[in-house]
């Protein structure tokens, strides 16, 4: 009767031991996966702190281009490109094209 007892402590403590080592390995492994989960995010993160700088820029860069456009030295320009204006005590060169000259 001894040894069937202890053969039970045994098997008792043998599957504690057995249920413990799979308790820790679950464990072991769901971290390892909140870790890849942890840096995927951390990735994504970084990725949209760049593109926010980026986008950031462009703004920056759209609304310096907003306030020329509406100053007078831009529109006095395109006046000038564009409709070919000029200003009242400016005289105006024109340049002979050489299909004129035939």
């Amino acid at each position: 009767m001894k040894k069937r007892r202890r053969k039970k402590k045994f098997f008792q403590l043998g599957w504690n031991t057995i249920l413990l080592s799979i308790f820790f390995v679950m464990i072991a492994f769901k971290t390892y996966d909140l870790q890849k989960i942890n840096r995927e995010l951390q990735e994504q993160k970084e990725n949209y702190i760049k593109k926010i700088e980026e986008e950031t820029k462009e703004n920056a860069k759209l609304l310096e281009q907003k306030e020329y456009s509406e100053s007078d030295l831009y529109i006095e320009k395109i006046a000038r490109e564009k409709l070919g204006l000029v200003k009242e005590d400016e005289i105006v060169f024109m340049e002979k094209s050489e299909e004129s000259i035939d």
